[in-house]
């Protein structure tokens, strides 16, 4: 039995992308592999969930922008000194297991450097670490020529499409996952356009967008928002045709989901987008930014989904055809189709084997 243990900067409980993703990975039951989670926050601290007192964490959760970017620089430093601050635990997670799943690749300072490393996808990759191409292209040169990150065994795609861009010769693509047991469409019974976007509220989304969309136009279409963050603001007072929910229990959402007719993202940088894949389990259309791109061309081709730029002249042109668009994707019967596609292709019960035993070969193949 291989022992893995899970790096993620926040906490389970956060529900995020990531977060909801490592949940998954954690708690499907399979022979080969014994399973712990490290969290870059205090709590857990059962068998098999552990937090830490990360003063890393804290700086890389609070911050964007350029002081993001400057905190990222300090990260071998500020991480060594966490690795002191909670040196049992650290210590306690790398004698007790062989390999070490960095969704954070900066959290590889947080470790001694002999254990079997796996870069995932749910962070940077070197093509995207920066910002800044040409310094980009030469973190990707340094990690190729094994002058930095060298004890990096493995890597995890999350899109496919990435493969020639991992500088790692030992490297596998698995998707992220939707439950579609629990998103999943019902039949159309409102006359109404209903929108709805799902997701944290912070300028990097686009939320902000959306919402001065709906200020400055009189639109025929009942908006939703779900999620918390920096820009609840924007709700504090009522915004007409709009309607804010912070934080709905998993059924409470899924009831949201089914109850909508189209879904926007706008969001400027993405990695995947797992609300993406909660929509369209749905059978919801879907609005996204030119970020999502190519992920989802497939589902552009079967007239579920539209990319657009992150710009509110682009989010106005889409919304004022949308009674259109959803002529289509409203019917129940096109819907299921959604859902059953997304069901044979990013449903838990496929990725979660795919993942299992594609890491079980990048393990025995080093």
């Amino acid at each position: 039995m291989i022992a893995i243990t899970f790096v993620i900067p926040s906490s389970l409980d956060y529900n995020g992308g990531i977060e909801k993703t490592i949940a998954r990975y954690n708690s499907y039951t399979t022979d080969d592999f014994k399973k712990i989670v490290l969290q870059g926050v205090p709590g857990g601290n059962n068998k098999d969930v552990y937090g830490i007192n990360s003063v890393y964490s804290k700086l890389i959760i609070s911050t964007s922008g350029k002081l993001n970017f400057l905190v990222r620089a300090m990260a071998p430093f500020i991480l060594k000194f966490d690795r002191l601050l909670n040196y049992r635990v650290i210590r306690n997670i790398e004698n007790n297991s062989q390999v070490i799943y960095l969704t954070n690749d900066d959290y590889y300072y947080l470790f001694a450097h002999g254990k079997f490393f796996v870069w995932s996808e749910h962070g940077n990759i070197p093509s995207s670490y920066t910002g800044i191409k040409p310094l980009n292209n030469a973190i990707y040169a340094l990690i190729k020529d094994k002058l930095i990150f060298r004890k990096i065994k493995a890597m995890h795609l999350i899109n496919c499409y990435n493969m020639n861009l991992a500088p790692f010769k030992n490297t596998f693509c698995v998707p992220n996952g939707v439950d579609t047991s629990h998103f999943f469409p019902s039949e159309r019974a409102h006359s109404s356009i209903r929108l709805l976007f799902v997701g944290r509220l912070e300028k990097s989304k686009g939320i902000d967008k959306i919402v001065n969309v709906f200020k400055q136009n009189l639109l025929n279409i009942e908006f939703t928002v779900v999620g918390s963050g920096e820009l609840e603001s924007l709700f504090s007072t009522p915004v007409k045709n709009v309607n804010y929910v912070k934080n709905p229990d998993n059924e409470k959402l899924a009831e949201i989901y089914r109850n909508s007719d189209a879904f926007i993202f706008p969001s400027m940088l993405e990695n995947f987008g797992n609300v993406v894949l909660e929509a369209l389990s749905s059978g919801l259309y879907v609005i996204g930014s030119e970020s999502l791109r190519p992920r989802f061309d497939d589902i552009e081709k079967m007239n579920f989904l539209e990319y657009i730029e992150s710009t509110e002249s682009a989010i106005l042109k889409s919304l004022e055809d949308l009674d259109r668009k959803i002529e289509y994707t409203g019917k129940y019967e096109n819907r299921i189709k959604m859902h059953n596609y997304i069901a044979g292709k990013y449903g838990w019960d496929v990725v979660l084997p795919q993942f299992y035993n594609k890491m079980k070969n990048a393990y025995y193949s080093e």
